[in-house]
């Protein structure tokens, strides 16, 4: 075979390859819908206008009770929190969810989806919602990352922090860093980013560990437009990674902080609780041997009851 003969084999491949990357590309965008009010309205449920768009919430129990507002993580919307909410209320407590933007049924604004974000988003709930504080702020995974860096910009209103295989320890993986790679990013995610979450919730599903309802939940939400654009910005413009320098000045507050990690966690790895010890001292870490990263959902009793203990512990 000849130099030519391979170079135009090799160029005609490539344009193979481009041309199926661009369908492809099509197909996941194709049937996207608009989150609107019209949406919204069919919907139903709880929105909150902010200056940044519309946020999805949702509020349980009395409003004479001590609030928890519940943060979930990067993919998986506050759906994730509706089996640990009834007993956290039935033992008298306010909760408060909402979905991130980008996520759920909250408006997905352009972005960038950083820190300043995600802080105005717990802002806006709070000061929107006219909650007294200081409060219990509950974070799962990114959400555990979220709510380290407004405690660590807002002390005043936390009373106590709860992180549930919080990010902020992680060392970047090989694919990450190809996904924040302009037009290779929007391209991964456009097209394999829900496929992600999806694995990660039918997985606890098919072995029994959550509702099974969980999956058209997440379908729900992810016809809308913007999720998969919101997964990206963040993975480029959120340091989840690395945050020891906020955990840093967390430990200069007097907060209460509580972790809750699970030993078989293989997307935030359960070694991350030692560096977060060393950062802060004053850590009260609760282990659930044998535990993934979906703990929430896939090991709601455990969750709630370690939830519960370290609540009544700061009462």
């Amino acid at each position: 075979m000849t130099i030519k003969l391979i170079a135009k084999c090799a160029s005609s491949a490539v344009l193979l390859l481009l041309v199926l990357a661009a369908v492809s590309y099509g197909v996941a965008r194709s049937g996207l819908e608009v989150l609107d009010q019209t949406a919204r309205d069919a919907l139903g449920g709880l929105y909150l206008r902010t200056d940044n768009g519309v946020l999805s919430y949702t509020r349980q129990g009395s409003a004479l009770g001590p609030t928890i507002i519940l943060v979930h993580g990067f993919s998986t919307p506050k759906f994730v929190w509706e089996q640990v909410t009834p007993q956290l209320v039935e033992a008298g407590y306010q909760v408060i969810t909402y979905d991130h933007f980008g996520r759920g049924f909250s408006d997905r604004p352009a972005g960038p989806y950083n820190s300043w974000l995600y802080q105005s988003e717990l802002s806006s709930l709070i000061h929107g919602l006219n909650l007294s504080t200081p409060l219990t702020l509950v974070g799962y995974s990114m959400g555990g990352a979220n709510v380290v860096d407004y405690a660590a910009s807002h002390p005043d209103q936390v009373n106590q922090l709860i992180l549930i295989a919080p990010a902020g320890y992680m060392r970047p993986s090989e694919f990450a860093s190809i996904l924040i790679t302009p037009l290779v990013g929007e391209w991964f995610t456009t097209v394999l980013g829900k496929q992600f979450a999806y694995n990660s919730i039918k997985a606890e599903v098919d072995a029994g560990r959550a509702p099974a309802d969980m999956i058209s939940k997440f379908e729900a939400q992810a016809i809308y437009d913007g999720y998969t654009s919101a997964l990206l910005s963040t993975l480029r413009y959120f340091p989840m990674a690395d945050l020891a320098h906020r955990y840093r000045k967390l430990a200069t507050t007097d907060i209460p902080v509580t972790a809750i990690w699970g030993t078989e966690d293989k997307i935030v790895p359960y070694k991350g609780a030692a560096m977060m010890l060393q950062d802060l001292p004053r850590l009260e870490l609760i282990t659930i041997d044998g535990a993934n990263h979906n703990m929430p959902f896939g090991e709601a009793e455990l969750v709630t009851s370690a939830l519960l203990s370290a609540l009544h512990a700061e009462r």
